[in-house]
């Protein structure tokens, strides 16, 4: 089919574009780091050979193609002719090529489009591809970042969270170091900062209010209350004693609690669940008097002495004068005799039952 002019004359202009790309390419300098314009002029079975302008010639191995397995044929993807931007890995070998990678220049754009929403404090969508220690790992654009588990937000464990997809503000972003750093935390606060704000308005000290436990540490528990997270700290979530948070509560799980204190300045609120319920010293008489024999369960050791729980939330002090310690184990359960009671001073005093 014979070549019309037209056709003739769009050939030559793309020739030209193309050279002059190449021309722009060579004069910002063939050095490793730099993005230069190519072509491609072979498609071997495990590289591509690029023609990078000023005589010289490139190798992109298939490491350094995006989005390919190893199963796959180059050619049903590359084609002789295809003109692309190439990342420089490294100078010319002994064989004058240079060592060229096309995933890299995706990475260098990214680099620079992160840091400009870094810079404008923008909230873009992440991908959770896996788990670390503190953390788990995302893909925002084509680089790989980290979410540290403080600046996360979601009722949800760390495994559960992968293969989502969240909202993450940038933290730091470091092309040099390869550290890019997000939270997800900061960018649901930012969206739900007109919520956050309403309720605010409308909480008071002493509401009862039912909120989602979002958040489980060693020292308490965050539950969302209509967008903003309290502390519900250890000590507040049961009369009895507890060795940490999930003993009681469960990410997830919806709660009731009581609104202790606000500071509307920083937007904290501190909680309690185990005051919607009475306080069990207050009725410890109604149950217990001086000479009573009881039992006890040991629920903690002390320097001069152990406590054992006789009821939820009501611990009694025992002497190891009384018991010592090497014959004590935690969780058993024994005889007692009330020794004295101050309940004002939230203080039992017992005996072992075989000195009674």
């Amino acid at each position: 089919m014979p070549v019309t002019v037209f056709e003739r004359e769009e050939h030559g202009e793309m020739q030209q574009a193309f050279a002059a790309l190449l021309e722009e390419s060579f004069n910002r300098s063939l050095t490793p780091g730099n993005v230069v314009v190519g072509e491609i002029i072979k498609v071997d079975k495990d590289h591509l050979v690029v023609d990078i302008g000023g005589k010289c010639e490139g190798l992109v191995p298939f490491k350094e193609l995006p989005y390919l397995d190893k199963s796959e044929e180059l050619s049903d993807h590359y084609k002789p002719g295809t003109v692309r931007e190439f990342y420089i890995i490294r100078d010319f070998d002994e064989d004058n090529y240079f060592m060229l990678s096309l995933k890299r220049v995706d990475m260098v754009k990214d680099w620079d489009e992160l840091k400009r929403l870094h810079e404008e404090n923008e909230i873009l969508n992440v991908y959770v591809c896996g788990t670390t220690r503190g953390g788990v790992l995302v893909q925002a654009l084509s680089l790989k970042g980290f979410i540290p588990a403080s600046q996360l937000r979601i009722a949800k464990t760390l495994e559960e969270l992968v293969g989502q997809t969240i909202p993450a503000k940038l933290l730091e972003v470091n092309k040099s170091k390869n550290k890019l750093i997000l939270s997800h935390r900061a960018a649901v606060f930012e969206a739900q900062a007109e919520r956050r704000a309403t309720t605010l308005s409308a909480l008071t000290e002493g509401l009862e209010v039912e909120g989602e436990v979002v958040k489980i540490t060693n020292f308490g528990t965050f539950v969302d209350i209509n967008g903003i997270d309290g502390l519900l700290p250890l000590s507040e979530i049961s009369w009895r004693r507890l060795k940490h948070p999930s003993d009681e509560l469960a990410l997830g799980q919806r709660v009731k609690v009581k609104v202790l204190t606000i500071d509307r300045a920083l937007e904290r609120i501190s909680l309690s669940m185990k005051r919607l319920s009475p306080d069990p010293w207050e009725m410890v008489l109604n149950h217990f008097k001086e000479g009573d024999s009881v039992t006890g369960e040991v629920s903690k050791f002390l320097n001069s002495g152990f406590l054992a729980e006789l009821q939820p939330g009501i611990e009694a002090f025992c002497s190891y004068n009384k018991i010592p310690r090497d014959q004590l184990m935690q969780g058993e359960n024994l005889p007692f005799r009330i020794v004295s009671i101050a309940a004002l001073d939230r203080r039992i005093t017992l005996e072992p039952a075989s000195n009674n």
